[in-house]
């Protein structure tokens, strides 16, 4: 249980920032399954849909970010939540940027495309977990977190060995192309890092 200190007793917390950033942790998650879901489907149903998810992620984040503005008091540190909020942003950009480079440049699903964003949708999925216990049982919280940096470690072995197979590519174009669609999914999964760090800094503090 997390204790209140003495400016938390004098000025309660007005807004429930516990809820809002796991709110978008949730979105977010959800943008990267339906980016599971189009890589398969290539349907325009998906497509919208994970358009439609990003932009709710956003919008969760432009509320959080001006009641952050106007929150006299906040649960912990406001430069934290912020950092949490913009970072898992970023996840959301990447998704979307794979899905449109994917499309604009005629890329299909391989074997990479495909194993490093169902991991990506695991740790984001390990995320959203991790900010929903956050407020209840932060020691639980912080369990999430090694399992995030394993799938972080799948991610990386994942692209590494596409990057072997692509500079063993005899079509030099194909190989620029899937390189940059291996590149914005290792992005996204990169701010998936920034973004338990940080989770993992607000954890030590409460606890």
């Amino acid at each position: 249980m997390v204790k209140l200190n003495f400016w938390e007793r004098l000025f309660p917390v007005k807004h429930d920032f516990y809820k809002m950033i796991g709110d978008q942790a949730e979105a977010s998650s959800n943008v990267v399954g339906y980016l599971s879901r189009w890589l398969s489907s290539r349907s325009q149903e998906d497509y919208q849909l994970l358009l439609h998810e990003a932009g709710e992620a956003d919008r969760l984040r432009f509320i959080m970010e001006d009641n952050l503005i106007e929150a006299f008091v906040t649960p912990f540190d406001r430069q934290d939540i912020y950092s949490v909020s913009v970072e898992m942003a970023r996840i959301v950009e990447y998704a979307k940027s794979t899905l449109t480079e994917m499309e604009a440049f005629e890329v299909f699903e391989d074997s990479i495309i495909q194993n490093m964003v169902q991991q990506l949708k695991v740790g984001t999925d390990q995320l959203s977990e991790a900010i929903h216990l956050l407020k209840k049982d932060p020691r639980l919280s912080q369990a999430q977190i090694g399992k995030i940096r394993k799938v972080q470690l799948i991610i990386e072995d994942e692209y590494r060995a596409g990057m072997v197979a692509l500079f063993n590519n005899p079509d030099p174009m194909q190989a620029l192309k899937y390189r940059e669609v291996y590149h914005h999914i290792k992005d996204a999964e990169v701010y998936l890092g920034y973004t338990t760090d940080t989770l993992h800094k607000i954890v030590v503090r409460v606890v």
